[in-house]
Order: structure tokens, then sequence, then C-alpha cells
């Protein structure tokens, strides 16, 4: 099986409690992932509210290092990607650097090509709250749009390579951000609001916005993002409607794996990166063709970042 998941909190969890990429303790480990016959794990360094400015900057440079110190010491197990053309000629395993939370930049414009330059290939703009470029799903008020900032910063970053996720932006954000950009976009872990009424879950009209665009939506397990009522009960049934909801929308080539591990409960049968083989038999045994079921779980995300990466 091929795996590509657009986004984990993995990173930022082991830096915090100086754990490895080899453990038994986290979602993801790579003696878990080292059974795909190809996988990809888009790592997040993960930019929580409170940190903006000098401290922001700080934040992310110690996560950073301590990504590139897990690269290094397991280097003979996984592989980096920072361009797209290296993810066409790669097996394995193979890790992509991202960033969740524009507060990275701390308000600095030149910072942009900086972290594109240190291999961070997508950036969500916002986490949950407001932040320079942009008002967040849970920010201060619900009609918070792009700063001023903002307006300066997307077109930069679609300038320097780096792709656009909007993954927990507040929906005036996206409507701006929908109007100004010129390349595809990205939810990187993102489910339906119709099937789950979370302000963070995507609207049938936004995600229409990622079909017609060309964007990418990847799934997200969070059980909270998955059911409202009893959300601790979430199955991968109630996932998949999420997914048969997306594909009638015309989401075939847009809809991805983000899978959110590490960085929120799942349910039992997706709570550990090889039980996603759950998810796949489910689709199948649903009548989903075994080609729309691979792209999913691999063609349509290795296509995207192979072209915009």
């Amino acid at each position: 099986m091929k795996a590509f998941d657009l986004h984990c909190d993995t990173i930022t969890v082991l830096c915090r409690h100086g754990e490895e990429l080899v453990n038994g303790a986290r979602h993801i480990s790579l003696d878990k992932m080292e059974g795909f016959e190809r996988y990809v794990q888009c790592f997040a360094i993960f930019m929580p509210d409170e940190y903006r400015g000098e401290g922001a900057k700080e934040y992310f440079d110690r996560n950073y290092r301590y990504y590139r110190a897990q690269m290094e010491k397991f280097s003979g197990r996984i592989g980096t990607a920072e361009r797209g053309e290296q993810l066409t000629r790669g097996s394995g395993l193979t890790s992509i650097l991202t960033v969740e939370g524009g507060s990275a930049l701390a308000g600095e414009l030149d910072r942009i090509k900086k972290l594109k330059e240190l291999g961070v290939a997508m950036m969500t703009i916002t986490w949950n709250g407001d932040n320079e470029i942009a008002g967040g799903a849970g920010g201060e008020g619900e009609g918070t749009g792009l700063t001023d900032f903002g307006r300066l910063a997307i077109p930069e970053m679609e300038k320097q390579g780096m792709i656009v996720d909007l993954s927990h932006i507040s929906d005036r954000s996206f409507e701006e951000i929908d109007a100004i950009a010129q390349k595809p976009f990205v939810a990187s872990h993102s489910n339906s609001r119709p099937m789950c009424g979370v302000k963070r879950n995507l609207t049938d009209r936004q995600f229409a916005r990622y079909v017609a665009r060309g964007g990418l939506v990847g799934l997200n397990y969070y059980t909270q993002f998955i059911r409202e009522r009893d959300p601790e009960n979430a199955t991968v049934a109630d996932l998949y409607r999420h997914i048969e909801h997306f594909l009638a929308l015309g989401g075939e080539k847009v809809l991805a794996l983000g899978s959110d591990f590490d960085g929120a409960d799942m349910p039992e049968a997706l709570n550990s990166v090889e039980k996603i083989a759950n998810l796949y038999e489910y689709m199948l045994k649903s009548n989903l063709s075994e080609e729309l079921v691979r792209d999913i779980f691999y063609g349509n995300a290795c296509r995207f970042f192979s072209q915009h990466m």
C-alpha cells in the first residue's frame, strides 16, 4: 500500500517530550511506517497561538533544529523531499517539512523566502486564532479576514513556491485568499462541515473552490471533526460519510489523507499509522474502485506536490 499524509503534529510532540521518531507511544513511528510500499509524511512544525514575534521565531527554530536532527539520525530509514521531482523518483519513506501557523513569519515578509530555503514546502496560514496574516476559525471575530501584511504574504508565498494551506482559516479569510490567490491551494486536514458542523471543517462552497482550482483536501481523523454527537465513539464509517459527501461534490482528484496524527484523538481503528489500512479496506468494501482509493491515499497528493512543491 502507498500513502501520502498531508499533516501530523509528531515533530513538535516529540521535541516537547525529548522523544524520537522510533517510539512506542505516538501515532507515528518509523517502525510502524516501514510496512508500506511507499509512504510520504508531511511533518508540521505546529505553532501554538501563544507564540508571536520573536517568541514565535525562537519556537520555530527550536523545533526546526529537532526535525533536522531526527532526519539526520534516521537518514538510512527515511529521506526528505524539498522539491517536487524528489517525490517522483523516491521510494520507501519520505518526509516533507511544513508549518502549521503563519505566526512563524513573525510579520516579516522576508521570512517566507528564508523558511522556503530551510525546506518548508507548505504553510497553514492560521492554526486557530488570528495572527499577523489572517483571521483563524477560532479567532476574536468570525468576520476577521486578511490583514494588510497577509495581502502581501500570500502572493509572496506563491512566488517562493510555498504551498498555501487554508485549514483552520476563518470563512472571511478563505474568501479573501480565494480572491487573490493565483495558484491552487490546500486544506491539509479538514473535513466536511455539513457532515460535522465545526468551524474548522469546509463548507460545500469552499470545497467546490478546491475542486475548481485543482487543489487538495486532506481527510482529518480527529474524532471531533468527524462526528458532532458522541465524538468519542466516532468510527471509520463516520469518516466515510465525509468521503462520500466530498465525492458527490466532484472530489475524486482533490481528496487526500490529512490524519492530524499526534495532534488529536483518533477513533480506535485509526489511532496509529499502520491502522490506516482499515480505512483503505473500508473504502474498497464500500464499492469505491481501487483506482480511486489509491488516488485518495497517494496519487492525488503525489501529483499535486510533484507539480507545486
